[in-house]
């Protein structure tokens, strides 16, 4: 079988990806390309992504952009590894959790990750900043409830719903958001970090980031 083929810079949202790629066993080749540097405007990449965002996954004929879609596209096509199989109704869930996560966490995290650090400091808002920690509240709320019935999302085995999110979520620890009200998810979040394939990835992430 062909190796799989992800196109993005393990310093960006492709470590979500090389982390389902590891949990799954899934036999890939990472071409590194970093939109940063206009490598993702070439004619070759926007034929496959028509936005010139990363990551992008080649898997024969098949071509999908946006990381959350694609790690949800690798636990379907290639089930194993470190993974449970979903069945119909947990993949409907992971697609929910998914959707769920971009909306009532990303968003935010990007503000903060915007006015602390991308933001020229002349243009950075402090107050953007603490604004997106109190709309955190709610939905940071809302996963310790799922969490104080069950180990993971989607019941008491580790799945790609659980990835997505975590990899979400694991900017918080990075942006000193307060997590002592939400034990439950705490703990849950340090255990998904402390996974071997998350480690292997976050190391790749580091390497890239040190040779930018």
């Amino acid at each position: 079988m062909a190796k799989v083929t992800l196109y993005g810079t393990p310093n960006s949202r492709a470590i979500r990806v090389l982390w389902a790629l590891k949990e799954l066993g899934v036999d890939y080749d990472n071409i590194p390309w970093d939109f940063r540097k206009g490598e993702t405007n070439t004619p070759e990449y926007l034929a496959m992504n028509p936005m010139p965002t990363i990551p992008t996954l080649k898997d024969g004929d098949t071509v999908i952009h946006e990381s959350l879609a694609i790690n949800l596209y690798l636990a379907k096509k290639y089930p194993g590894g470190q993974l449970v199989k979903l069945s119909e109704t947990e993949e409907c869930q992971a697609m929910q959790w998914s959707l769920w996560s971009m909306w009532n966490v990303e968003r935010h995290t990007t503000d903060i990750l915007m006015h602390s650090f991308l933001l020229p400091e002349a243009k950075r808002d402090p107050g953007a900043v603490e604004r997106a920690k109190e709309a955190l509240q709610r939905p940071l709320q809302a996963i310790e409830t799922v969490l104080s019935k069950n180990a993971y999302l989607l019941g008491d085995k580790f799945s790609i719903a659980d990835i997505n999110l975590a990899s979400i979520a694991g900017s918080l620890i990075r942006f000193n958001v307060d997590l002592s009200k939400f034990p439950k998810f705490k703990a849950w979040l340090d255990t998904c970090r402390a996974r071997p394939a998350q480690i292997a990835a976050a190391e790749m992430q580091a390497a890239a980031a040190k040779a930018a």
